[in-house]
């Protein structure tokens, strides 16, 4: 059974997002906060001084959910552009904005619908106008305008801004459009921005991206205002003048930027008219001046649709190759099953003994005919009456027989007869068992590792977001000190958290150097990372970087052997890269044989979670090896907690184990229900369950004998030690304690366990 809860606490009360959360909730307010300013920039900016394409373009082309604050954006800038009158043009604009917005409601991802929409209403308002007092020319500029926009949408669906390419020149136009038609004397905005743009790129070695990016925010500052054509033709040759002699040097780039701008634009016109121009353009020099060294380090280009990708490329291989092997595997566990299902059974039960009895006694026995013919009935009795003989003692000696058998002339031979056929037939019952119980484990493993490949195929396939400056950066200064990686990524997960892995030389680190090379990746990538986990396999060790958890888990044990010295409880605690992970397991009775299985299933357990196995999964293949351990029966109840330490989101799984308490805003509650342990069944009868914890709160668990006497003592000795902030292990301590004289008192021992983990902010 799988139960999901929600984000109540346990006092019923909404628990508060964490950063990181707040985080990815506010991502999607600033994309569409931008919206608002691009499309505010593309309704006012006009084109050879009539044409308004951008504002209703922009609106059919940006993404589902930018659409709207865009149109909301560019009607501004409509209105605010003719300083509060509402001319026919932008009344037309406003009504077309308003048709495209609706159509885009009505039938999301239908471009052509919303096209149509908006460029009709503006063509059709347009055209009724024209039929008045208003002439040709509004028609005339309208259709203009709607061709223009229905090409504009149609190149941002077709190329997202989001991604270098067609998609953010066409919004960088838009912005040096509306930009180029403020002057302010000699200041223009326009060109102090698209000046500040090129030589960032070119700084940033991003050559081809800041040509493309000139020659388009050119014609859009000259379409602005023809009097910035000098401007533009300048600030194109000082690009390709810092692209081709000095991209990616900081300095050399500066120069040669504003040697090429100066050059360009007092050839073509008169020195006294370019001081103005060349004004506008040092200050967008100045502005990437004072940006931070860390924004203008050199990237590589980004590589451009039908370019080799090799990193995401081998990524999706392997997912892929991983998902056809788990596949695989699945289908073959399944086809086993399936076979056995269709297999006759053999249903021998003690008839076979009978009839083995007379195969290989009685049939060359002169008293056959008499015995199995005319006197069947009593002689069927007479066997019938030697199966609890041998089920109990395996044997049957002649003073046993009973009377139906008292006329066999072999008394001797047939008691030796049924003591080998019983045997027989015991052995192939067992080896038939025993196929079985293989053919379960054999394919529950498949069945197990194939969803274990298919969870790392799935991982695999969402590689994160990339930086390759950043990994050039990490590659870099590994190879600074003597160990050149072999493989080096820097990527940025779904919430935004930083993840390096560096691939190495077979390489030991001490826990200093670990801790040391923590601080230097994350120095370099900006971020505060933790300690590297670290991977060796086949001469090559990885370093897997994660960003430091707003929350750290503090652990707590304790533990009291039912007799003597061993106990039958095994705890586990660590922290995995994202998760912390504490798991107790309580194996079967008491002493060494218990002990056994309670440290098995707690040792696989932790191995296979800190594979990346799942509890379920993990469960499952337990299980399996606690049922093949050895011929006695073993079993081991599972209690796993596993917290995220950067949203506090908790997955409790129990299989046979006792309840577990959690404390959450000082109220403590018990979670778990009674379930059959590990080994006992083919299968895992578990139980899951995902909460939600902030720091502060405790989650306990125990073993069965620390509730031999009820479980309202523990809820409440919990809920007093939480109220007073006791540390994990001194909880731990007092529960095992006082668990233990309750039990001397009740004379029912059992081994008592108690594992305690408290949330706290990470420092």
């Amino acid at each position: 059974m799988t139960e999901r809860m929600g984000v109540l606490s346990s006092d019923g009360r909404c628990l508060q997002p964490s950063p990181l959360a707040a985080r990815a909730m506010l991502r999607p307010a600033a994309r569409r906060l931008a919206a608002v300013g691009i499309g505010f920039a593309g309704g006012w900016a006009v084109l050879y001084g009539a044409l308004m394409p951008f504002g209703l373009g922009l609106t059919l082309g940006l993404a589902e959910d930018c659409f709207a604050p865009c149109a909301a954006g560019a009607a501004l800038g409509l209105l605010l552009h003719g300083l509060g009158a509402l001319s026919l043009r932008s009344l037309c604009q406003l009504c077309a904005l308003g048709a495209a917005v609706a159509a885009r409601w009505l039938l999301p991802q239908k471009f052509v619908s919303a096209a149509l929409a908006g460029c009709g209403t503006l063509t059709g308002m347009a055209l009724c106008f024209a039929l008045g007092s208003s002439g040709a020319d509004l028609l005339l500029y309208s259709a203009a305008d709607a061709l223009l926009a229905a090409a504009i949408g149609f190149g941002l669906r077709k190329f997202a801004p989001e991604r270098p390419g067609m998609g953010t020149l066409l919004v960088g136009a838009a912005v040096a459009a509306a930009l180029g038609s403020v002057r302010w004397g000699w200041f223009s905005p326009g060109v102090l921005a698209c000046a500040a743009a090129e030589l960032a790129l070119c700084c940033r070695a991003q050559k081809f991206a800041a040509l493309s990016g000139s020659a388009v925010l050119g014609a859009a500052l000259c379409a602005a205002d023809p009097a910035l054509a000098p401007a533009a033709a300048g600030l194109g040759c000082a690009t390709a003048a810092a692209a081709v002699l000095a991209p990616g040097r900081r300095v050399e780039t500066l120069a040669a930027y504003a040697g090429g701008c100066v050059s360009g634009v007092l050839c073509v016109q008169p020195p006294g008219n370019a001081f103005g121009l060349l004004f506008s353009a040092c200050g967008g020099m100045a502005v990437v001046c004072l940006l931070p060294g860390g924004w203008l380090a050199p990237v590589a280009d980004t590589p451009q649709s039908g370019e080799n990708t090799p990193a995401p490329a081998r990524s999706a291989a392997a997912s892929t190759r991983l998902e056809a092997v788990a596949q695989s595997l699945s289908s073959l566990a399944e086809t086993v099953n399936a076979v056995y299902e269709g297999l006759p059974r053999r249903r021998e039960g003690f008839r076979w003994v009978i009839d083995n009895v007379h195969d290989t006694l009685c049939f060359n026995c002169g008293r056959r005919e008499t015995c199995w013919k005319q006197e069947y009935t009593a002689t069927m009795a007479g066997m019938e009456a030697l199966r609890p003989l041998l089920e109990q003692n395996g044997s049957v000696e002649t003073a046993q027989l009973p009377g139906e058998l008292s006329r066999c002339i072999h008394p001797a031979a047939l008691c030796a007869a049924a003591g080998r056929s019983f045997a027989l037939y015991r052995s192939r019952k067992e080896a038939r068992i025993h196929s079985e119980a293989m053919r379960t484990a054999l394919t529950e493993q498949y069945s197990a590792v194939a969803e274990a490949l298919g969870v790392l195929s799935e991982q695999l396939g969402r590689p994160g977001d990339p930086e390759p400056y950043k990994s050039s950066r990490v590659a870099e200064f590994f190879t600074g000190l003597g160990a050149p990686p072999q493989e080096c990524a820097v990527t940025l997960d779904d919430l935004g958290r930083t993840h390096a892995a560096v691939t190495l030389p077979r390489t030991r680190f001490t826990p200093q150097e670990l801790a040391a090379l923590a601080g230097e990746v994350g120095h370099i990538c900006r971020r505060t990372l933790e300690v590297p986990q670290v991977l060796s396999c086949k001469g090559m060790t990885t370093l897997l970087f994660s960003e430091r958890p707003a929350l750290r888990a503090v652990f707590g044990a304790a533990s009291a052997a039912a007799r003597g010295e061993v106990s039958g409880d095994a705890v586990q605690q660590f922290c995995s890269p994202t998760a912390a992970q504490m798991i107790l397991c309580d194996g079967m009775g008491t002493g060494r044989p218990a002990a056994v299985d309670g440290n098995l299933a707690a040792e696989l357990t932790a191995r296979l979670l800190k594979a990346g196995f799942t509890a379920e999964l993990a469960a499952r293949l337990v299980n399996v090896a606690l049922a093949l351990k050895s011929e006695d029966e073993s079993g081991a109840t599972l209690d796993l907690i596993s917290v995220d330490l950067y949203t506090g989101t908790a997955r409790l799984f129990k299989a046979g184990a006792a309840p577990g308490f959690l404390v959450h805003g000082g109220r403590v509650r018990a979670v778990g229900e009674a379930t059959l342990p590990m080994g006992v069944l083919g299968g895992v009868n578990g139980q899951s369950r995902v909460v939600h914890l902030t720091a502060g709160d405790y989650a306990v668990l125990v073993s069965d004998g620390l509730l031999v006497d009820g479980a309202g003592w523990v809820a409440k000795q919990v809920e007093l030690s939480a109220a007073a902030g006791d540390a994990p292990e001194k909880l731990a301590e007092t529960l095992v304690q006082t668990a233990r004289i309750r039990a001397q008192k009740t004379g029912r021992p059992d081994d008592i366990t108690a594992a305690v983990l408290r949330l706290e902010k990470s420092g």
